[in-house]
């Protein structure tokens, strides 16, 4: 099984054990006594900060033109809870993992997915280095990167979803915080954007301003303002 997914990643690694911590969520564990292995929670705190590095990297050597500002923007898409779980899902990654039976009821979800991605990333850069965690990323963050930055998909959704709601209905969108979930090193905060009583999206993401920004995007789409 594991051969299979190391044929999907392109990696081959010398250290199986890492693919399969990888590839271990927490419910798991607790579900199964005795198992004697961690959960991914340590390979993906490594992860993310790789997939912080290794983005950040590529925007500021692609994007000479855009501003600190632009460029934070863009990899907030990026790294988005989101994205990295379309990631996880073009190479199934769903199908390896060891997860208990609720989380393999409900199939993970993209919280889930996510994570075990940037596990995943983790366990590369540790198994075969920074420049084979490159070449396993960059593939995957470099058309979607492009598309971003072409289409201006990196702007401020709160200011634009506030201008159009102001415009179209007279309202002022208001924010708050529904739950937020997890470690403390991989919270995800869940908001809903509100026009007066009425919910008008709802966004997740890894802080609460990347969650309102979320939420305001949904809201934007559901109208048709974007």
């Amino acid at each position: 099984m594991h051969e299979q997914l190391e044929e999907i990643l392109g990696v081959q690694f010398q250290d199986p054990k890492l693919l399969r911590l990888a590839l271990t969520h927490r419910s798991y564990i607790y579900e199964t006594p005795g198992v004697g292995q961690s959960s991914n929670e340590r390979l993906e705190f490594l992860g993310d900060s790789i997939l912080a590095l290794i983005s950040a990297d590529f925007l500021y050597r692609t994007f000479p033109d855009l501003s600190e500002g632009e460029l934070t923007d863009v990899r907030a898409v990026l790294v988005r809870t989101e994205t990295l779980a379309k990631f996880a899902n073009e190479i199934n990654l769903g199908k390896f993992l060891l997860m208990g039976k609720g989380e393999q009821h409900s199939g993970g979800g993209q919280r889930v997915q996510a994570s075990a991605f940037e596990a995943v990333l983790g366990a590369i850069y540790l198994d075969q280095g920074l420049d084979m965690a490159r070449s396993f990323l960059l593939p995957r963050l470099d058309p979607l990167a492009h598309t971003i930055v072409t289409k201006r998909l990196f702007k401020d959704n709160k200011s634009l979803f506030q201008e159009m709601a102001q415009a179209h209905e007279g309202i002022t969108p208001s924010y708050r915080l529904v739950s937020q979930e997890g470690p403390s090193h991989n919270r995800e905060f869940t908001v809903e954007v509100m026009l007066g009583d009425h919910v008008a999206g709802q966004g997740q993401g890894r802080n609460k301003q990347t969650a309102e920004q979320e939420a305001a995007r949904s809201a934007l789409v559901s109208r048709g303002w974007m």
